[in-house]
């Protein structure tokens, strides 16, 4: 569904919003299918848990905010503005597998839902100043980075590394793991593995999510949020053969550089994000062609971690 061709001319400001204490996942007089998925973190005195945990910040300039949980133009309300932060009281998901932001409104008292795809919620673990650990960074769907977020220590990749003539830059650490693993692929099995997008930035990546939602609308699951990347990570590629065979589709697994890959990535530090292991637990994209560098020490910890298995592409 393209919103942007009905709520043109729907001008109302949306008005101050909070959060009301938690009254428990689901209504008794909801639809029992709507289920919550998500609830920020409560302040007690034995936690670090803050009222900033449950904020949201909308990135989508003029998104719809709804009375009900139903993706239909009838039930907007208003629209925000970019940069407008939301208190949440939970994420809720609809039967048709739509993520909403569940919302009161502080003038009115009523309850409003945002679309989870137009908001970022900056995780408290990685608003601290400075560059994220390698491997311990915390990024999901409802954890993610600060808009401004970018490792000190990028450094770019060669052109022989590169699939075309775009810059690339990881960490470089990740960078050093990176080409390692590319040489022993071309020295072991006579395979020329490619780069062919690294680190992004969060400004990118909300220009990618705004053409993905606009063409495919707010049900789309491959191209994260802005703030919601492993791109921005500055640990994360995009891999292709040297003949482009297969760019970024699920074939790419089935080639003899994607079956590498997937045999081998962890001997350098790296691991399949989204693995179909991973896609039946998660339902989320098969991505073969995507591998995030955790660092030698942490890949057995992520491939089991729940925690870490990263919702985003």
């Amino acid at each position: 569904m393209n919103y942007r061709r009905w709520i043109v001319g729907l001008a109302l400001c949306l008005a101050p919003i909070t959060a009301l204490p938690h009254r428990g996942p689901v209504d008794s007089g909801r639809d029992a299918a709507i289920r919550s998925v998500f609830v920020a973190p409560v302040s007690t005195p034995s936690t670090s848990a803050s009222k900033a945990d449950d904020l949201w910040t909308c990135w989508y300039e003029g998104a719809p905010v709804h009375r009900l949980p139903l993706p239909a133009p009838e039930t907007v309300s208003r629209t925000a503005q970019a940069g407008q932060v939301f208190a949440a009281e939970t994420v809720e998901v609809s039967p048709f597998g739509i993520e909403w932001i569940r919302l009161i409104c502080q003038t009115t008292g009523d309850r409003l839902w945002v679309p989870l795809v137009y908001c970022r919620r900056v995780a408290p673990e990685n608003a601290a100043t400075g560059d994220l650990p390698i491997g311990r960074e915390r990024l999901g769907p409802y954890d993610g980075l600060p808009a401004d977020y970018r490792p000190t220590d990028l450094v770019p990749l060669s052109a022989d590394y590169r699939y075309n003539d775009e810059p690339q830059m990881l960490r470089a650490e990740a960078a050093d793991a990176c080409v390692r693993m590319l040489d022993a692929a071309r020295q072991e099995a006579g395979l020329t593995i490619r780069v062919l997008s690294a680190y992004r930035s969060s400004r990118t990546q909300a220009y990618l999510c705004r053409q993905k939602i606009e063409s495919a609308g707010i049900e789309q699951r491959l191209v994260a949020r802005p703030g919601h990347s492993e791109h921005q990570l500055g640990t994360t590629v995009d891999l292709v053969g040297e003949e482009g065979l297969h760019l970024l589709n699920e074939d790419f697994g089935s080639t003899p550089e994607g079956r590498w890959l997937r045999i081998n990535c962890h001997r350098f530090g790296f691991v399949q994000s989204y693995s179909r292991q991973r896609v039946r637990q998660e339902a989320n994209p098969y991505e073969p062609w995507h591998f995030r560098y955790v660092g030698r020490a942490n890949v057995d910890g992520f491939s089991t971690s729940k925690e870490m298995m990263n919702y985003e592409w």
